[in-house]
């Protein structure tokens, strides 16, 4: 039995914004409205149902949405969205804005699978790494040509940066696959050379170079070999410069512990459950299974990016005892040391000055390492165009722009999370627009979230060293009995 009593002070308040916040919680955990309705049903000290669908309704109409004709879509304008959000910047703090510098603008945008037969494209923007908003790609190109904006009267210049996964990033320049033998969005080394580190860094920053103006060229020559187009399959989407496309140091990080990841498993065969253990012993939940083809092919636990970190900084120092072949077992030990001063760099937000020159140094001596190991995983073949663009485009975008870090997406993989839970909270009809209508109103009602209570993790066997996942394993056990 829950007794709900308020105060006087209570009921005022509920009086004047206790829709709003009820709407806040509602919209935040994804609640419906007929639940919502049976509950204020069993306690007359809610809220009515009708007046929060009525502050709802009221909320959403103080954003402008444009359905994409013939498709199931809708955006934003993100000159007027970019506007609004520096007017309110600019009055907290006008000096951080001023008229003679260039505000920058990161876009960045990623593809979700919501269901089975429903998966969609999300773009959004930041300014000085604020929360996200969704936006129209057609607006990008404008603004990139107009390259200011107007705020209160007053005219501030603007340069837009897009950032992403390796995969969507070749999609909006138009080019083919990431396994496809020109795909490096950067520059057009061929799949075969890209082990090749011998090559000042200068070589794939000049003459090799992507432009928009090549990448239009080559589209235009497709029809021809693909020596001919480079890659270029279709017509770049945006007019954002090739020099200003970011590959997201997340990203960068996750596909390439994945390929160090794949090859540790493989060479620990046939005693893959020890390493199992050594893994578990950083702190992470982690399994290894065949699959039920029963072709000898094993599949893995897919491990979260903090969980990756985890085991990058913590598990080189159990591989001396993990059954490793001895001729090579100090070189995975180093690689994977290696790796992570290399990240640590990368992703660094105060990188020293000479940052740049020290990570083009570090990967071109990791990628030799690599190498040199002799196992199947460690061919030429298996460097990817993320190790490519670790040890040649990195480096020259940190000269440029002091960080890559400011270029992350972790908060466009939080928003996709956000999106697909409002997707299943929507009536699916216009699944897009109550998917953007929804972030519009959590943004609006941000004053309304609770304030959680701090709490210390005092035992830190339990949350730091594995007890937490061995106490998980423990339950799962009992479950089967």
């Amino acid at each position: 039995m829950i007794h709900i009593h308020l105060t006087d002070d209570a009921a005022s308040e509920k009086d004047d914004n206790m829709d709003l916040r009820v709407l806040y919680i509602l919209d935040r955990y994804g609640i419906g409205d007929a639940f919502y309705h049976e509950l204020a049903m069993l306690f007359s000290e809610l809220p009515r149902s009708h007046s929060i669908k009525k502050a709802r309704t009221d909320l959403n109409h103080t954003m402008q949405l444009t359905r994409i004709p013939g498709y199931e879509g809708a955006y934003r304008s993100f000159e007027r969205s970019l506007c609004e959000q520096l007017s309110n910047m600019i009055a907290q703090d006008a000096t951080s804005f001023p008229t003679d510098q260039k505000i920058k603008v990161r876009v960045s945008g990623d593809g979700a699978k919501f269901s089975r037969t429903s998966s969609f494209v999300l773009l959004s923007y930041a300014i000085l790494m604020p929360a996200g908003r969704y936006l129209s790609g057609i607006e990008i190109d404008g603004l990139q040509q107009l390259g200011f904006v107007a705020v209160n009267g007053v005219s501030y210049n603007i340069e837009l940066f897009f950032s992403s996964d390796m995969k969507f990033m070749l999609t909006m320049l138009g080019l083919n696959a990431a396994n496809s033998i020109y795909a490096c969005p950067k520059c057009t080394v061929h799949r075969d050379c890209r082990w090749d580190v011998s090559k000042p860094e200068s070589y794939y920053s000049t003459t090799m170079a992507r432009t928009l103006v090549t990448l239009r060229r080559a589209f235009a020559s497709h029809g021809r070999t693909a020596a001919v187009h480079q890659g270029s399959v279709n017509r770049p989407l945006t007019a954002i410069p090739v020099d200003h496309m970011m590959i997201d140091e997340l990203h960068l990080f996750l596909r390439i512990f994945d390929v160090m990841l794949r090859n540790l498993i493989k060479m620990s065969e046939p005693h893959t459950q020890q390493l199992v253990a050594y893994i578990r012993s950083c702190g992470v939940s982690f399994n290894i299974w065949e699959c039920e083809s029963s072709d000898g092919k094993v599949e893995w636990t897919s491990l979260t990016g903090e969980a990756k970190k985890k085991v990058l900084k913590l598990l080189p120092s159990k591989m001396k005892d993990i059954p490793l072949p001895n001729a090579f077992l100090d070189d995975v030990v180093q690689l994977w040391k290696d790796f992570e001063v290399l990240y640590n760099l990368l992703s660094s937000e105060t990188p020293p000055p000479n940052a740049a020159d020290d990570l083009h140094l570090k990967a071109k001596r990791w990628i030799q390492l690599f190498l040199r190991i002799k196992s199947d995983g460690h061919q030429k073949k298996f460097v990817t165009p993320y190790f490519h663009v670790m040890v040649y485009h990195v480096p020259d975008a940190i000269r440029q722009y002091g960080n890559i870090k400011q270029f992350s997406c972790q908060g466009v993989e939080k928003h996709n999370d956000d999106s697909k839970r409002n997707y299943f909270s929507s009536n699916r009809w216009d699944a897009p627009a109550e998917i953007m209508l929804a972030e519009h109103r959590l943004e609006l009602l941000q004053q309304y979230a609770r304030e959680k209570r701090h709490y210390t993790k005092h035992a830190a066997a339990y949350w730091h060293e594995g007890g937490m996942q061995e106490t998980r394993s423990q339950m799962r056990e009992t479950l089967k009995y």
